[in-house]
């Protein structure tokens, strides 16, 4: 056996004095950092931008499946362990192979093929209880850290969700899931500043490749109001994304193009985020708020 163990509440960025149907469309956008996690709401003001909770309690149960393009069709999977993340890591690939993941010994990856099953079935008490077997086995294992991370916070659990995210990190400092493993944590409990570190750190790693990195640096500049820098990572995002498995760069970019007051740019994201979008009333809201948006400007 090698290694040992490691160690956050929502808020939405919102510019102050937006009507009511801006409002509609954050909301939709808390399903992406909150996950299922539940909001106690509050309110403050910093640097003229108010940051409120909003409870949204029609999330689905973890793995959110209910924004996913064609990840869930599995034309791209991601080759070995990373090909057991859950959303929104599925199809991930890591580039780097790091000396800790190829020792990982014959029993400890037997008990991560199990977790990975029962993930896929959604048996998330069952996945959580082979990857600690694993760990235990083999406790120098960052895919088996990082999943572990998903299922805990699957399971509504943040800071041991955080705690494990972060073991994968220490096993193996290059390794990209980690950091964007982090990052989506860091979303969820709006952390910007740390999201932009973690997810600056995955775009270190592989500058070319992977839109999820750019995508959550585009979240935390807008988190901290930096727009000009957040509709860069987006539009590098949306570039780098050709084959659509990230549907809410789209809709990460409309934020942006709201905020940035450019309707038109912002109807055009509003659209490509629907192409990819399956709940009825996400799609029900979303329509409501560009026949709003479009009505606005006749």
């Amino acid at each position: 056996m090698r290694g040992s163990h490691r160690q956050g509440h929502p808020y939405i960025p919102v510019a102050s004095g937006f009507p009511l149907c801006v409002r509609v469309l954050i909301c939709i956008v808390a399903a992406f950092w909150a996950a299922p996690l539940a909001a106690q709401s509050s309110a403050h003001q910093k640097h003229g931008v108010v940051y409120s909770s909003l409870v949204r309690n029609q999330l689905p149960s973890a793995p959110d499946d209910r924004v996913k393009g064609p990840d869930g069709a599995a034309s791209t999977r991601a080759a070995g362990d990373e090909s057991c993340f859950m959303w929104p890591l599925t199809g991930i690939r890591s580039p780097t192979a790091g000396v800790t993941s190829l020792e990982v010994s014959g029993e400890a990856r037997k008990d991560f093929e199990r977790a990975c099953s029962a993930t896929s079935r959604k048996e998330l008490a069952k996945a959580g209880k082979h990857l600690r077997m694993a760990l235990h086995e083999d406790a120098q294992y960052p895919a088996a850290w990082v999943l572990l991370g998903q299922v805990l916070k699957a399971q509504q659990k943040p800071d041991d969700a955080r705690e494990a995210c972060s073991q994968a990190l220490r096993v193996e400092p290059n390794y990209l899931p980690a950091d964007l493993c982090l990052a989506d944590l860091c979303a969820v409990e709006q952390r910007w500043e740390e999201m932009l570190r973690f997810a600056n750190s995955a775009i270190a790693l592989d500058p070319a490749n992977d839109p999820r990195a750019y995508f959550y640096a585009a979240g935390g500049y807008l988190g901290l109001h930096r727009l000009p820098e957040a509709e860069k990572s987006a539009l590098k995002a949306a570039e780098i994304d050709k084959a659509e498995r990230e549907p809410r760069i789209h809709f990460l970019l409309a934020q942006i193009y709201e905020t940035e007051r450019k309707p038109d740019a912002e109807a055009a994201q509003l659209q490509e985020y629907l192409k990819s979008v399956t709940d009825p009333q996400e799609v029900e809201m979303v329509k409501k708020y560009l026949a709003d948006l479009t009505g606005d400007r006749r």
